[in-house]
């Protein structure tokens, strides 16, 4: 396939500078930390730490640089399935549908962080003297309004951002663009565990996709609104059969 998309930007591209960016002033100040002259008693910490994000950030660095790779190889043609473009009233109801999922999802949460709220703080009280009752609730009171917060403000900034994208979707058999995000599955600890055609809450294919990190496995859920002329099964049996274990 020789069809390329110049005008889409490869933001991983640009991620991966800032880390190396991030890397090189890391190394700088764990270097001088240490310089005759300038010792004292947080050096070695700041050497520590220094020398820890340095590590990190090149990690990182060339994590995005490998991303980068392989939304060129979408970019180019080279590993591409299949580009389709969404209509803007195909963007709207994406949009508006990812809200209002995140919505219910984050009032679930907030229910059990409240309920948590409750049976971690009463208990606490019997325990604290009374002038130590007030900054306790404090602070607990203090956590819960951001979490509240955030929960509020999440579903409507990516309604937003989505609604800014440039509508694009390419597909691969290990990784995806849609909408101006990058989807990877091809790494270790990682892979496609479902897809498949649907028709609620609109025409279009049902992904799901699982990474692990430190915090341990984790799975990542998108649904690709389709224009309605588009046959989703055969797309969808070329990846199943792409990412078989």
């Amino acid at each position: 396939m020789s069809q390329q998309f110049p005008l889409l930007k490869n933001k991983q591209r640009s991620t991966a500078h800032t880390f190396y960016l991030l890397t090189l002033l890391s190394a700088v100040a764990a270097l001088t930390s240490n310089f005759a002259g300038t010792k004292f008693s947080a050096g070695p910490a700041l050497t520590f730490l220094g020398i820890f994000f340095t590590i990190a950030f090149f990690v990182a660095g060339i994590l995005f640089a490998r991303r980068a790779k392989k939304m060129d190889s979408l970019k180019t043609g080279k590993k591409l399935l299949v580009h389709l473009q969404m209509t803007d009233e195909m963007k709207q109801q994406y949009a508006t549908t990812l809200r209002n999922e995140s919505q219910v999802k984050n009032k679930a949460v907030m229910w059990v962080v409240g309920v948590l709220f409750v049976v971690i703080t009463i208990p606490f009280l019997f325990f604290l003297e009374a002038d130590e009752i007030g900054g306790f609730v404090l602070i607990m009171g203090s956590i819960l309004v951001v979490v509240f917060a955030t929960s509020k403000f999440f579903p409507v900034y990516y309604y937003r951002r989505n609604l800014k994208g440039d509508k694009q979707i390419l597909i691969g058999e290990k990784f995806a663009y849609f909408n101006g995000y990058f989807h990877n599955w091809d790494y270790p600890l990682s892979g496609l565990s479902k897809i498949k055609a649907i028709k609620e809450p609109f025409h279009g294919i049902y992904l799901a996709y699982y990474f692990t990190d430190l915090t341990w496995r984790h799975v990542h859920e998108i649904k690709f609104p389709l224009p309605e002329n588009f046959d989703p099964k055969p797309i969808v049996e070329r990846l199943r059969s792409s990412n078989k274990k």
